[in-house]
């Protein structure tokens, strides 16, 4: 198939169409800069030099394509572009398209647990809204719900490398995010498999994890010992109430914190090969790998 993938130079994005070139599918990039492809611009067959949040400059990026991907969303806490922009607008625009193009399929990587969050969390209202769009229109759709991606809890191994790890809550609320490569590999199944049209797939990583035990694993690959500190339930959404209105992306972070600590998702298939403690190695291992680099 010839699959449009927007988002592509994003976490998730880059092990999507990695994953799609393997399986031997025609790789199309949507993309503002061809150069933040990085190591999976061999991996593209075509290049779609535009902006999502602009419509204008979308003119054509459907057409000839057999599906969208779209793995977009705003992973910025600046001001500008809102969340409202990209990951509502910048996907409804791609919605736009897809219907204009007639394409077989629009796959849209939404949340866990969107409906029941949706009107807490600014970020996860514009991707409902999106889901809206696609699940009442003529598109046909299949919606991704992950239950976090592993870079997300890149945010506790930052705390504990500046010495204290901070919990919402009692901090014994669990996730199970998923990497980046395992997500990937579950989305493309879905695409080859044509029962999955107009169906929800709410998907998680193969570990159940408490809050706490993220921050423990966090501080274990740093070979620090933990020092962790929980906050009361109701400061986070407090303040989340008190940003939103000067910086949505940074309030609306707050209010999913405060959101997905409270709503879990029994439903989640629970899927993958990839770990949360090698990740956090990984991502240490890398980072000495560049400081040397630039020394």
């Amino acid at each position: 198939m010839r699959v449009l993938v927007a988002g592509s130079t994003g976490y998730l994005g880059r092990y999507v169409v990695s994953e799609l070139h393997a399986r031997r599918h025609i790789v199309r990039a949507l993309v503002r800069d061809p150069v933040r492809l990085g190591p999976v611009r061999g991996c593209v067959t075509e290049v779609f030099v535009g902006q999502a949040t602009e419509h204008a400059s979308l003119e054509g990026v459907a057409d000839g394509v057999d599906c969208i991907i779209s793995c977009l969303g705003n992973r910025t806490f600046n001001r500008k572009p809102t969340v409202w922009e990209v990951d509502r607008d910048a996907n409804l625009n791609l919605v736009e398209r897809a219907q204009a193009a007639e394409i077989s399929r629009f796959i849209f990587v939404s949340v866990l647990a969107g409906r029941q969050t949706r009107s807490r969390v600014p970020q996860i209202e514009a991707r409902e809204q999106v889901v809206d769009a696609l699940t009442q229109g003529p598109v046909p759709w299949t919606i991704i719900r992950p239950a976090g991606f592993f870079n997300d809890m890149v945010e506790f191994l930052d705390m504990a490398a500046k010495g204290t790890a901070w919990l919402v809550g009692k901090g014994d609320s669990r996730f199970a995010p998923i990497h980046g490569a395992d997500l990937a590999t579950y989305i493309v199944d879905r695409l080859e498999d044509d029962a999955a049209e107009a169906r929800e797939f709410p998907v998680s990583g193969p570990e159940l994890l408490t809050q706490r035990e993220i921050a423990e694993l966090a501080f274990s690959a740093l070979n620090q010992s933990s020092r962790i500190k929980t906050t009361p339930d109701w400061l986070v959404p407090m303040l989340a109430k008190l940003v939103i209105p000067f910086n949505v992306n940074m309030g609306s972070f707050l209010a999913m914190l405060a959101a997905m600590a409270g709503e879990q998702d029994t439903a989640a298939v629970s899927t993958g090969e990839h770990f949360l403690a090698d990740f956090f190695r990984e991502q240490l291992a890398s980072a000495d790998r560049d400081l040397r680099a630039r020394r």
